[in-house]
């Protein structure tokens, strides 16, 4: 049975940090779930010494903050969760260290065949380490180790090509034994750029291992004295560091709770919101089914928001269980957000392009968010906040409400391109709409370079609150499969909506040609809610097409990895989630060129580009051509999903999201240092 963690919402907190693992049991029970699907994590055990670098080191907290998995290394901190979380889960808390975690989860790995990696401490102390842990478990893989110089800098170029061969190695589950709090900052790095890795923080468990350390026995360790076995043991090294220990131990069990008695000190509450706020406002309902690139950027800011960040999403209700002004409170995965819907718009509406204005899905948004507007104010509540905001029309609204506002531009075209949107028929309330919302905003995030470049033109004076910061993608949940051609049928894939602008009447006239020039071998896969029938050109491929309908996000990587490319043909984009997601997993595309999409789609690694022809048969017939070539290559072996899935790297979400999360908090007047991450350029 696996034994689920708690949401970092909910878990007991030490110094304002969660711990999220109870027991050595869960931990393993939470690893290896992990393992077995994919999912990489950071595993981080929190003791008293760390809880001391945690007030002093920036890049420490943020790497903790973001962590995964968090377990109390030691009785003092068990003793403090405690004390601190009477009516929580803090109650049931036990001591759950590095050094007792190696065994057991390298027992579970050797049973479910999940390779492993050793990394820090010595060559001989791995080496050790290793020879102990095959006599334990023969039928453990270990794919490596690797003893960094003294000196080592996690956040440095030797680290970031350590962590790129750990990956390399095939390795899924990596025990680090570098020391706090370098082992917890490499792990953050390497798991931002590899977020297939799980990786453990393990201290001197490697040097226990192999015997060039000696551990306290049993029975000084059950008797709560292992601190004076490693003192007596080490009293140079140690001594300064267990004063420190012990003086911010008396503050956190006894000072503070004193001054918070006498009402110096604010009392902090059990499942107290994070340390930061953010109010994210957009027109869907996180439950629903409206499909898109924003919505799935959105998605991922509500699943990944770190345990410092409590998350207001101020949306509609498309289900039609909520009361509208009214927060609920909703679990994504294992992160909780407050939910407050202000309109009441059915699954249909919202996927489907409003026709005149009284259709508007986004003018029923904005009346309801004015008519509850005092509602939103509350659940904002009373300290500092900041609004993310993803279309220009909610500009006004984080201005009634006194929220500095970070703009995200997705791109939006111009006036003469095709699109559904009433935006093209209202085009003059759009300019002035921008123009407010980039005047207003305290940041603007633009997904690609070309909308910088256009901010520069069109807005100058806006151009140093812009940056470049795009939508990301999962890696670990889409990660790069082997292409299956067995029945010798080549499977086409587009997911989202089929608005005008992407121009599906090309798209459908692509698969047509494809389908003369392969004989009829070709299905053409569809993940969305939109109807193809309303364009002619579906019904020469209805017979051959396989209509998926709504996906979440599990359900399209499943379906990437049954086909074999992608295929874009928009007008205008910003930058296409879906694009991210299919290089993700593997798959190549061939497009309609756009300037962003040159870094990503790179011929002969990852599918081909074809200008717009100036007419609709050129450019199918050119695209035709382009896939026909691309089938060849995939059934000959010449395209590796691995090096299309490195395309993605720089977008992955734990990268994207440090940076934007990072940004709320500054302004939020409490500056912290991130890691740093490669972005997109």
């Amino acid at each position: 049975m696996t034994v689920t963690p708690p949401p970092s919402s909910a878990a007991p907190r030490v110094d304002g940090q969660f711990i999220n693992v109870i027991s050595p049991r869960q931990a393993v029970s939470a690893v290896r779930a992990r393992a077995a699907t994919g999912r990489g994590f950071t595993f981080f055990t929190l003791n008293l010494d760390h809880l001391v670098k945690l007030r002093d080191h920036p890049g420490f907290r943020a790497a903790y903050r973001a962590a995964s998995l968090v377990s109390a290394d030691g009785w003092p901190v068990v003793l403090l969760a405690r004390r601190q979380a009477r009516a929580t889960l803090g109650a049931s808390l036990q001591v759950t260290t590095g050094a007792d975690l190696v065994l057991p989860l390298c027992g579970a790995a050797a049973a479910d065949g999940v390779p492993v990696y050793l990394f820090g401490a010595t060559e001989e102390s791995l080496a050790g380490a290793a020879a102990a842990l095959r006599a334990a478990h023969p039928s453990l893989d270990i794919r490596g180790w690797h003893a960094p110089p003294y000196g080592f800098d996690p956040a440095s170029p030797e680290a970031d090509a350590d962590a790129d061969r750990i990956a390399a190695s095939g390795a899924r589950l990596v025990f680090l034994a570098l020391g706090a709090p370098k082992q917890e900052l490499f792990a953050a790095r390497a798991f931002a750029r590899h977020p297939a890795l799980g990786l453990v923080c393990i201290g001197a468990a490697l040097d226990f291992l192999s015997g060039k350390q000696v551990r306290a026995p049993r029975l000084v360790r059950s008797a709560r004295l292992e601190w004076l076995w490693r003192l007596v043991h080490a009293p140079k090294a140690l001594g300064s560091r267990y004063a420190r220990c012990a003086g911010l131990f008396g503050t956190l069990a006894v000072v503070e709770p004193a001054l918070r008695a006498l009402g110096v000190l604010a009392r902090p509450e059990a499942g107290q919101p994070g340390r930061y706020r953010i109010c994210v406002m957009y027109t869907m309902d996180p439950r629903g089914a409206k499909v898109g690139g924003i919505e799935t950027h959105i998605r991922q800011i509500l699943r990944h928001h770190p345990a410092d960040v409590s998350v207001l999403f101020v949306g509609i209700d498309e289900v039609g269980d909520c009361t509208l002004g009214q927060v609920r409170s909703l679990t994504l995965e294992d992160r909780t957000i407050d939910f407050l819907p202000v309109a009441r718009i059915g699954a249909r509406d919202v996927n489907h392009a409003a026709r005149h204005l009284a259709q508007s899905v986004t003018l029923h948004y904005v009346l309801g968010a004015l008519r509850h507007l005092g509602a939103i104010r509350r659940a904002i509540g009373p300290g500092p906040a900041t609004a993310d905001l993803h279309r220009f029309e909610f500009a006004p609204l984080a201005r009634l409400l006194g929220l500095p506002a970070f703009q995200m531009v997705h791109g939006e075209g111009s006036r003469a391109d095709k699109m559904d949107s009433l935006i093209k028929s209202y085009w003059f309330l759009h300019s002035f709409g921008e123009r407010l919302a980039l005047r207003w905003a305290t940041g603007i995030f633009c997904v690609n370079p070309a909308i910088v470049k256009r901010i520069a033109t069109e807005f100058p004076r806006e151009l140093p609150k812009a940056e470049v910061l795009t939508v990301s993608v999962d890696t670990g949940q889409f990660s790069a499969r082997p292409f299956v051609c067995d029945d010798g049928v080549f499977r086409l894939v587009f997911a989202g909506r089929l608005d005008a602008f992407k121009d599906p009447s090309l798209m459908f006239a692509t698969v047509a040609a494809l389908r003369a020039r392969l004989g009829g071998k070709v299905a053409f896969h569809y993940v969305g809610a939109s109807d193809p029938t309303r364009f002619p050109e579906f019904a020469a491929i209805e017979d051959l097409t396989v209509r998926h309908g709504f996906q979440d996000a599990a359900g399209v990587a499943r379906i990437m990895a049954l086909c074999h490319a992608g295929i874009l043909t928009s007008f205008f984009e910003g930058m296409p989630c879906f694009l991210l997601e299919g290089l993700a997993s593997g798959r190549p595309f061939g497009a309609i060129r756009l300037p962003q999409f040159d870094g990503l789609i790179e011929a002969g690694t990852s599918g081909f580009l074809v200008e717009r022809a100036d007419s609709q048969h050129a450019s199918a017939e050119a695209l035709a051509d382009g896939f026909a070539a691309l089938w060849d290559a995939i059934r000959h072996g010449r395209l590796d999903p691995r090096a299309i899935h490195a395309k993605t790297a720089p977008y992955a979400v734990t990268a994207q999201m440090s940076r934007l999360f990072a940004h709320h908090r500054t302004v939020q007047g409490h500056a912290m240092a991130v890691i740093p991450v490669a972005s997109p350029a």
